[in-house]
């Protein structure tokens, strides 16, 4: 199934409005969103990590709804869905095990690499264009 990563008429809609701080915008994302997921990693990652726990639970969610939001204003829209997904899991919306929530967060960074990869392809263009 072909998923569709980043729609496209976001990013025009952002390159029109933002004009020459366009490859800044793309560029604080890409590395704001490199530090969610090593921060998505540490915490699920770590030896500790129980979905059992209220307090990491919640961190989980937070975590994801911000990553949700960003991604989502930035077009890409099956990460944003994934990391939908990972905040229902932070809310007890649906009882998970820890395994759940680790493949969960694998799945965000597979996303994540497959719409930096295009984000900077994207930056790499707005830089010839300016």
């Amino acid at each position: 199934m072909l998923k569709n990563h980043v729609d496209l008429s976001v990013l025009e809609t952002l390159r029109d409005v933002m004009e020459g701080e366009y490859p800044s915008l793309l560029d604080v994302f890409i590395k704001d969103s490199e530090q969610r997921v090593r921060d998505l990693n540490g915490l699920t990652n770590d030896p500790g990590f129980s979905v059992t726990s209220t307090v990491q639970r919640q961190l989980l969610g937070e975590m994801a709804h911000s990553f949700k939001g960003s991604s989502s204003n930035m077009g890409a829209t099956h990460l944003a869905e994934l990391c939908r997904q990972l905040e229902d899991m932070g809310r007890g919306v649906a009882a998970v095990s820890d395994q759940q929530v680790r493949q969960q967060v694998q799945a965000i960074e597979d996303e994540f690499s497959i719409v930096r990869d295009m984000f900077d392809v994207e930056l790499q263009s707005s830089l010839i264009r300016h």
